[in-house]
């Protein structure tokens, strides 16, 4: 799952092997380092326990899904100290960007400097599937539909965002935040599998949103449920470009960490 692009995710690693942890480090002053979280496993008992495309509509998180999210806020506060909790608006989402700021709000609470966030952004939502909402993929979606979706940034099903309009949004969003924050600065995004994938792809320079373009390899990309990912974008070389972004990398993505027997949560997970 997603091993062709996952080793070249791995510059600053040792081998390409997956781990569950991120990796620690001070950031440098003309570094922003943003940690990409997608959401936990999602409750389908409205779909008939079926795994079918719902995108950005309201689905909330399952008992597991929660215990996942609490995993990777775990995780995170263990290895690295966010400034700034970012997420997208819809509750799956929210869900784990709250369990974010609160580990870190603990973490840090004999500091000065408060913690930001969460701070919601309606770019960041998951795509929107239109007539594919609650339909079953390879049934009542063909496969050949999926494959061109999947493959040609501007192909829209009825009432759906193509790949393009997800990207160019989720792209523009991230660039309004980081903006917001100065250089040496983590931020946490808390959200979706596409929106994730928009991003890595981005910084590993295989977004190709052109009229030929062809994207199939997005699904390379193995981001599960609770996964963390790491992206960093380093300042450009102009002095008097203060918020210029110059080379990107990612360090690692889809690292799923381990649900602990402490990852419960209030409401019985």
């Amino acid at each position: 799952s997603g091993t062709h692009i996952r080793k070249v995710l791995t510059p600053r690693t040792a081998d390409s092997s997956p781990t569950t942890e991120p990796l620690p480090g001070v950031v440098p002053s003309n570094v922003k380092r943003l940690i990409l979280v997608r959401h936990g496993e999602v409750d389908l008992s409205q779909f008939g326990g079926r795994k079918v495309f719902y995108g950005g509509a309201e689905v909330p998180l399952s008992q597991q899904g929660r215990r996942e999210a609490a995993a990777a806020a775990r995780v995170i506060a263990e290895h690295e100290r966010v400034d700034v909790v970012w997420a997208s608006p819809l509750s799956r989402a929210s869900f784990g960007a709250e369990l974010v700021a609160a580990a870190q709000a603990k973490k840090r609470q004999a500091e000065a400097r408060p913690l930001i966030g969460p701070v919601a952004h309606e770019g960041f939502k998951e795509v929107n599937r239109g007539e594919w909402f609650g339909k079953f993929p390879g049934v009542e979606v063909s496969a050949d539909e999926i494959a061109r979706w999947n493959r040609d940034p501007d192909f829209r099903p009825p009432g759906s965002e193509a790949l393009a309009d997800v990207a160019v949004r989720v792209l523009s969003a991230r660039d309004e935040l980081l903006a917001q924050v100065p250089w040496g600065s983590t931020v946490c995004l808390v959200s979706h599998m596409w929106v994730t994938r928009s991003l890595v792809a981005d910084a590993l320079g295989c977004l190709d949103l052109t009229t030929q373009g062809d994207t199939s390899k997005l699904q390379d990309i193995d981001i599960p449920t609770a996964s963390i990912s790491v992206v960093e974008y380093t300042r450009c070389s102009d002095p008097f470009d203060t918020h210029g972004i110059g080379a990107k990398a990612v360090v690692y993505a889809g690292r799923k960490p381990p649900v602990e027997k402490s990852d419960g949560d209030a409401r019985g997970g």
